[in-house]
């Protein structure tokens, strides 16, 4: 019996952690956006954002969550997802752009060590992410989905 409790509890205190972890990014992120759509700015930065997220078959206020996901990680771009009401196919866009060009100043850091321009992986990576959503949204338009 004894040897069932220490993977037990070994699992129970890592699922903690990352709960932990995960809480720590996530309620701070999503009361943030609460706090910005009710003084209307999110509305705003939609408004101004729309026109160019609209070639890529998101909505204007789709902009938050993609820059958190580009520039500090998908937790974060998560917990505005969960505030936002966004269809199967704009989830799914958003998904493919996240993970093409997630976490930027880190990974393009780890380029860095393999001799590729930090500017060059960052152009790189937002080029095909932008790229990816059009093509996937002419896709979606294609068939109908």
């Amino acid at each position: 019996m004894s040897n069932l409790i220490i993977p037990i509890k070994s699992g129970l205190t890592k699922s903690l952690q990352t709960l932990w972890f995960l809480a720590k990014i996530i309620f701070p992120v999503t009361c943030a956006v609460q706090l910005l759509e009710h003084y209307h700015l999110l509305e705003r930065a939609a408004a101004y954002c729309s026109p160019a997220t609209s070639w890529i078959g998101l909505p204007g206020d789709a902009v938050l969550p993609l820059l958190l996901g580009f520039f500090s990680n998908f937790y974060a771009s998560l917990g505005i997802m969960g505030t936002m009401s966004l269809s199967s196919q704009e989830v799914t866009i958003m998904a493919l752009m996240l993970c093409i060009c997630h976490e930027l100043p880190i990974e393009s850091t780890i380029c860095r060590s393999t001799g590729l321009k930090i500017s060059h992986s960052v152009l790189l990576r937002l080029i095909t992410a932008f790229l990816a959503a059009f093509l996937l949204k002419a896709l979606y338009t294609a068939i109908g989905g």
